[in-house]
């Protein structure tokens, strides 16, 4: 009865593993639009990690798709983003209830999120946590751009290195 167990519990891990993807990354770009004078959050996840990781955290079934864009779907998204994603200007926190949800695109594989919000152009820095996915998955990373006029900074965020500080003045 045991082997039986443990078998079944090994053809079980290889199908998941079979349907996952090997590839553990989001990428999100923050712009400063300077003909509006506002910042422009984009977040792109693969659509089975978001799927998966938005259920763990927030116990939803809620389906997010590019029809999306309900006071529901904004309170879901806030409460799977607000922790995992923060910024900071000149150590003022950008607060989540300022963000705008503007909308989400699906394209293939992927979705992508995004927001805007309105705030004064940081003096000295940028910080910014990130942790998107990382209690899905130990091997995740998260790539992110900064970009402000002729300025771009990128950095790549791994659960241990889930901070950083972006000088703006060298």
């Amino acid at each position: 009865m045991r082997l039986k167990s443990l078998f079944t519990g090994i053809l079980v891990c290889v199908a998941l593993l079979a349907h996952s993807h090997p590839l553990h990354l989001t990428f999100t770009n923050l712009e400063f639009k300077t003909q509006n004078s506002h910042w422009v959050l984009t977040l792109k996840v693969f659509s089975d990690d978001f799927a998966t990781n938005l259920k763990m955290a927030t116990g939803s079934e809620y389906i997010i798709d590019k029809k999306s864009k309900n006071s529901e779907t904004e309170q879901i998204l806030k409460q799977w983003l607000e922790n995992r994603l923060r910024i900071w200007f000149d150590s003022k926190l950008i607060e989540f209830d300022t963000w705008k949800f503007d909308g989400i695109k699906v394209k293939e594989d992927a979705s992508w999120l995004t927001y805007t919000f309105t705030a004064p152009l940081p003096v000295s820095e940028i910080k910014i946590r990130n942790t998107l996915l990382f209690d899905l998955y130990s091997d995740q990373k998260n790539l992110f751009i900064v970009s402000m006029g002729q300025f771009q900074s990128a950095h790549e965020f791994k659960n241990k290195d889930q901070e950083t500080i972006i000088k703006l003045n060298k």
